[in-house]
C-alpha cells in the first residue's frame, strides 16, 4: 500500500518497530534528531535510532528542526508518501504534515485519548493503571488528537517498571505496524472516551514523599526506574532507589528502613515497600544488601532526612 516510507524515530522504544518495518517493507529515509550532550562529560550521543540506523547502513537524515523549509523539501524530492512516526521528539506543524501524500501515523503507547502527550508509560505506571496499549492513528494538527487507524491492549503486570512495560509495548508495537503496512486500506475512527495528558515528569515530581501509601510510593518507584530513577534523601545525600517488589503488611516510621535481607523493606505512610536497589551519588547502582555489607545503610536508617 505505501511505496516511500520516511521513519521517524529518536528513542530505544523505536528501534523494534523500525526492525519490524525494514522485515516487511522498504524504507527510503531514516529521520532522527541530532547528537545531543549526555552522561556526566556532556558528550555529543547520537539518539538509539540514529546508531541503529549506521550500522544496517540505512538512509539515515539527523534533524534539528524536522519543519525546516528545506527538509520538507527532501521528502518531496524523494517522493515519500507516507511518514511512520514512533517517539520522535519533535511536534510535526501542518507544512510537514501537507507535504506527504498519505500523510504521517503515529505509534503512541497508550490507549488513546488517554495520556495524550510526552509521558504516556511513566503517566500510566504513576496512576496504577492496569491496562495499557498502542495506538496508530493519522497525525493532525493537535497534540494526538489524530482519528485511529489501530489499537491493540495489554494487562499491566503491578511490577511492571518504565523499562518492562516500555519493551512490552514496543514489541506490541512492531507487530502491529507489520499489520498495519498490509492494510489494503485503512479505516480510520474517531478517538473515543475522555482525553488525558501525559505531561513530561518534572525534577520535583521525582522526590519520594515517604508519607504516602505504600502504592502511590511504588507506583512511582515503577514509573522511573530506570531513568531517571525515583528520589530521596539519606543523611543528607540524594539517593535513587528502584525494584520495587511488592507491599508488604508491616509497620514502620515512614522512610524508615525496617529490615534488610536480600532485598530492603521500608516503611510509608501505611504498610511497607520492598525495593531491591539503591544508588548513592556518583556509584553504580547496588542491592541493598551490598549496601548493608558495605555499611551504607542498615535496619533504622531513615529516608528523606
Amino acid at each position: 500500500m505505501f511505496e516511500k516510507i520516511a521513519f521517524f524515530g529518536s528513542s530505544d522504544f523505536a528501534i523494534p518497530i523500525l526492525e519490524a518495518l525494514l522485515n516487511t517493507s522498504k524504507v527510503e529515509l531514516v529521520v532522527t534528531q541530532i547528537p545531543r550532550p549526555a552522561g556526566r562529560n556532556k558528550l555529543l550521543t547520537p539518539t538509539p535510532v540514529s546508531s541503529f540506523a549506521r550500522m544496517n547502513n540505512l538512509n539515515l537524515r539527523e534533524v534539528q528542526n524536522v519543519n525546516d523549509e528545506n527538509f520538507i523539501n527532501v521528502l518531496k524530492e524523494m517522493k515519500i508518501d507516507v511518514g511512520i512516526v514512533v517517539a520522535f521528539g519533535q511536534i510535526l506543524k501542518p507544512k510537514l504534515l501537507e507535504a506527504v501524500p498519505q500523510g504521517f501515523f503515529n505509534i503512541h503507547a497508550s490507549l488513546l485519548p488517554k495520556y495524550r502527550g510526552a509521558a504516556p508509560i511513566q503517566r500510566t505506571l504513576l496512576d496504577g493503571a492496569n491496562e495499557s496499549g498502542i495506538t496508530i492513528f493519522k497525525i493532525d494538527r493537535g497534540l494526538d488528537t489524530g482519528k485511529i487507524a489501530m489499537i491493540e491492549r495489554i494487562e499491566v503486570d503491578p511490577l511492571d517498571t518504565f523499562d518492562t512495560l516500555s519493551k512490552k509495548l514496543s514489541l506490541l508495537g512492531a507487530k502491529m505496524i507489520t499489520d498495519f503496512v498490509k492494510l489494503q486500506k485503512i479505516e480510520l475512527k474517531d478517538q473515543e472516551g475522555t482525553p488525558s495528558y501525559a505531561a513530561k515528569i518534572t525534577a520535583d515530581e521525582t522526590i519520594i514523599d515517604w508519607n504516602l501509601p505504600a502504592l502511590k510510593i511504588g507506583n512511582l518507584i515503577r514509573a522511573l526506574d530506570s531513568k531517571p530513577g525515583a528520589r530521596t534523601t539519606l543523611n543528607g545525600e540524594m539517593v535513587k532507589l528502584f525494584g520495587f517488589g511488592g507491599i508488604i503488611d508491616l509497620a514502620g516510621k515512614p522512610g524508615e528502613i525496617i529490615k534488610i535481607n536480600s532485598k530492603g523493606i521500608i516503611g510509608c505512610g501505611d504498610n511497607s515497600i520492598m525495593l531491591s536497589h539503591i544508588q548513592f551519588q556518583s556509584k553504580k547502582i547496588m542491592s541493598f544488601s551490598e549496601a548493608k555489607n558495605g555499611r551504607k545503610i542498615g535496619a533504622g536508617s531513615i529516608f528523606g532526612t
